[in-house]
């Protein structure tokens, strides 16, 4: 009887070590976010909806998602140290805000212009700065 609550018990104990170890190795694997590229990703998904939006020609969506890249990147530029880097956000701010008001105007062309100028920008900073490093 000692023999089989021994053998219960280590088989018990050994379960929950293993299980223990699997939640402890999949918390080590999942990456966590560093700030910009929490910021990074924000800004990719306001870009995304608001392409999406212009082409349904949903005004009002376009304009909240702009004002919001427009804020979020007004509020970054102003804290960046690196000279290129400040002026390209600040420039992706100008630009949203530009779009923000096209859009408060339902004036479509305009809007997608300057979101087209808005996604070069993004990409003048990604080539001269992020794949840079």
């Amino acid at each position: 009887m000692k023999k089989m609550m021994y053998s219960l018990l280590a088989i018990g104990l050994l379960c929950v070590v293993g299980f223990a170890g699997t939640e402890r190795s999949q918390a080590a694997t999942e990456t966590v976010l560093r700030p910009t590229q929490k910021a990074m990703q924000a800004r990719a998904g306001w870009l995304k909806a608001m392409t999406e939006n212009l082409d349904a020609m949903k005004f009002k969506e376009v304009k909240k998602d702009a004002k919001a890249l427009a804020s979020q990147t007004a509020a970054a530029g102003k804290k960046l140290p690196d000279p290129l880097a400040k002026e390209l956000t600040l420039k992706v701010s100008t630009l949203a805000t530009a779009v923000a008001d096209a859009a408060g105007k339902k004036d479509g062309t305009t809007a997608k212009t300057k979101l087209a100028e808005v996604k070069a920008t993004c990409g003048e900073c990604h080539a001269k700065i992020r794949d840079k490093k």
